[in-house]
């Protein structure tokens, strides 16, 4: 009987303190709202204004920053006064967006409650407002990071996007090169381990760059280069930066391509002068074949905060054979190029869906198997001993060579895939890196996978998005009962927008992203041990 008065006695003093707090919230609608709107400045001014790159640049495609949404700029303090008085927006269900008709979308319909317009053009007049509810924009372009105002307009407290500014800097293969060299010049002046094994992008020459340039065109007419060449085939492709992707852009330095690169340079005598970003790279003439094709293989990851840096690599992988049988000296450009695009142009009239020999398999441990086979390695653990690791280093020295472009602010994330080539040693080397992959319907297998992918990507977004949506409301809480204001809880308010997960918000088992790098962590810890901490920069 008395346990029973004292279980009675805690849920009347529970209930009176919910009441209690509850009612003060409440009454206090417009301290509310104040608070929220002072916070939204505080991550817009502190966060969100990597000045030193973006003032004086624009780096954005403007056709990937198209908008058919009302852009109001009191959108941001509606929207977070609305979650925070309907916490089951955030903390149960999911609102989020998709303005292209495509994969993603279908996905993306089945787990939301926000009905996706269709933007055609007969409806491009009738622009539609952002639901005050939304909370995980999952959107194809970047309309919202360029052409509105964060914190007011879009970009609110209580939203998670998927796509951040200094994107373009792993993107665009000018920018990657650029910024790998600049990478490994640093860490040659650091200790000599920290160098080791950072050579993931084959020897390149930048042509708009007038020392590289040159050496580019003396090398090539030196007899030893001649030798090469006509022993074992083509040295060089060459490649254009930006945001050009898909295998476009890609020449293969047999002879006529050369003649005409020397033609366009004048030997050289044209370096300096020319501005295009065309990039001439080692071609890697020893891959690992697959029934007598050369086979790239992609894979997924997701930088999820940038405050702090978080980032998650996938374990499963796309395998895609090239469309025509391997041969150095082929002229066919999909006998060296394994990009979806190359298969289907190659491959048009048939039925590329059914021939899903192109896109082998999602696991890595296919390739595993293949190579114990072939008896090419003996280790049954290789691929979680070797490649994973590999795979997952040469991803960390990626971010940490363009980590200094991005906004330090936990609403942002972005979308990876980057292509691996791997050598008959071996060897694995980067390819390129796109930001918002597209997601096909190839095959059904690669539905279904790129389902989970969605899934997956969206379910790390929301854990983030209601772990610090808990720790600001609370805040909020503590500044309304002590009647104080935000400035006096400026610390706790920037420790509480950091990203990180609270306890009751895991990731589940089944969630195939891994996590490669956490700066919430200390040291090489941030990097699984995989950086030594001597090495970070």
């Amino acid at each position: 009987m008395t346990q029973q008065i004292l279980l009675a006695s805690l849920f009347i003093l529970f209930l009176q303190k919910w009441l209690i707090e509850n009612t003060l919230v409440y009454k206090q609608y417009d301290q509310v709202k104040d608070i929220l709107k002072q916070m939204n400045n505080l991550t817009t001014s502190n966060f969100y204004n990597n000045r030193k790159y973006f003032s004086n640049k624009r780096s954005f495609r403007f056709d990937l920053s198209k908008s058919q949404i009302q852009l109001n700029e009191t959108y941001c303090n509606q929207s977070d006064t609305f979650k925070f008085y309907h916490p089951d927006i955030v903390l149960k269900d999911i609102y989020t967006t998709r303005e292209t008709d495509d994969l993603t979308q279908e996905i993306v319909k089945s787990i939301s409650f926000i009905k996706i317009p269709n933007y055609t053009k007969d409806k491009q007049q009738n622009k539609t407002a952002l639901p005050e509810a939304l909370t995980i924009p999952f959107n194809y372009y970047d309309s919202y990071l360029t052409r509105s105002n964060t914190g007011l307009s879009a970009m609110c407290l209580f939203q998670k996007h998927n796509h951040m500014r200094g994107r373009q800097q792993l993107a665009y293969k000018n920018e990657l090169l650029n910024n790998y060299y600049q990478y490994v010049d640093k860490l040659k002046t650091m200790p000599q381990i920290c160098s080791q094994n950072v050579t993931y992008i084959p020897k390149s020459y930048r042509l708009w760059l007038k020392d590289e340039c040159l050496a580019f065109f003396e090398l090539i007419n030196t007899p030893e280069y001649q030798q090469k060449f006509q022993k074992h085939g083509p040295q060089f492709i060459s490649k254009l930066g930006l945001e050009v992707h898909r295998g476009a852009g890609i020449t293969m330095l047999f002879e006529k391509e050369t003649k005409q690169l020397i033609k366009e340079y004048q030997n050289g005598q044209n370096c300096g002068q020319i501005s295009k970003y065309v990039i001439a790279q080692k071609y890697i003439n020893n891959p690992f074949l697959f029934k007598g094709h050369k086979i790239e293989f992609r894979i997924y990851f997701i930088i999820a905060s940038t405050y702090p840096l978080i980032v998650y690599a996938y374990d499963s992988s796309l395998i895609r054979r090239c469309a025509m049988p391997f041969d150095k000296f082929s002229l066919e450009k999909s006998s060296h190029v394994c990009n979806t695009a190359i298969v289907k142009k190659k491959l048009e009239g048939q039925d590329l869906q059914e021939d899903q020999s192109f896109f082998i398999e999602w696991k890595l441990d296919y390739l595993q198997e293949l190579l114990l086979q072939k008896k090419a390695i003996k280790n049954k653990k290789w691929l979680n001993d070797y490649l994973y690791p590999k795979i997952h280093n040469t991803i960390q020295h990626l971010i940490m060579s363009t980590q200094h472009y991005f906004d330090n602010d936990s609403k942002l994330s972005e979308f990876f895939g980057v292509d691996f080539m791997i050598t008959d040693d071996l060897q694995i080397y980067v390819l390129e890196v796109n930001s918002n992959p597209q997601l096909l319907k190839t095959t059904p297998g690669r539905i279904l996978q790129n389902t989970q992918l969605v899934n997956d990507i969206i379910e790390i977004q929301v854990a983030y998005l209601r772990s610090k949506y808990v720790r600001l409301r609370s805040l909020i809480k503590r500044i309304l009962s002590s009647k104080s204001t935000l400035q006096k809880f400026d610390k706790e308010f920037k420790e509480a927008y950091k990203d990180k997960l609270e306890p009751e918000f895991p990731i589940s088992s089944n969630n195939l992203f891994r996590k490669i790098i956490d700066k919430n962590l200390k040291d090489s810890k941030a990097y699984n041990d995989m950086i030594q901490t001597k090495c970070i920069l």
